[in-house]
């Protein structure tokens, strides 16, 4: 009797630069590539990993912010948000590095603002500065201090 396949299994690390690897490649073409490798990937992959969901959704929301697709950022912004307490799970030694390297942050304050919502761009400050992200999201709030 013939033994059977198993199923290959990634790591999430391995999954991650495989997504990471195919954006690069599509990014080559301009943000409508990349939004639509991000489209198939997510459509594909049923059980991507919710740390590597940080990933795409953040990627998501740079493209989106590059086609001048406001609300469409904004939702990515969240998704990838939503997802960085798995970021930390899986890459608990990485984890400060990948979260300063994410567009979201920047890229959800660019789409709340570009819509008009102040007070969301206001929070996402917040959520930066309590994060520790960096001074720039300090200023960025200040400049925003005038919409509370």
């Amino acid at each position: 009797m013939a033994k059977r396949n198993e199923p290959v299994r990634k790591s999430v690390k391995d999954t991650l630069e495989d997504l990471l690897a195919g954006h690069r490649e599509a990014a080559f073409s301009g943000p409508e590539s990349a939004l639509k490798y991000l489209r198939r990937t997510f459509e594909s992959q049923a059980s991507l990993p919710n740390a590597v969901k940080a990933f795409a959704y953040d990627l998501s929301a740079e493209a989106q912010a590059q086609c001048g697709q406001w609300e469409a950022c904004v939702a990515s912004v969240d998704q990838a948000l939503a997802y960085l307490p798995e970021l930390e799970l899986a890459f608990p030694h990485e984890y400060r590095r990948m979260l300063e390297g994410l567009t979201g942050f920047e890229r959800g304050i660019q789409a709340h603002s570009e819509l008009g919502d102040f007070h969301g761009a206001l929070e996402l400050c917040d959520r930066a500065i309590a994060l520790g992200l960096g001074a720039h999201y300090q200023a960025k709030r200040d400049s925003l201090e005038w919409a509370r």
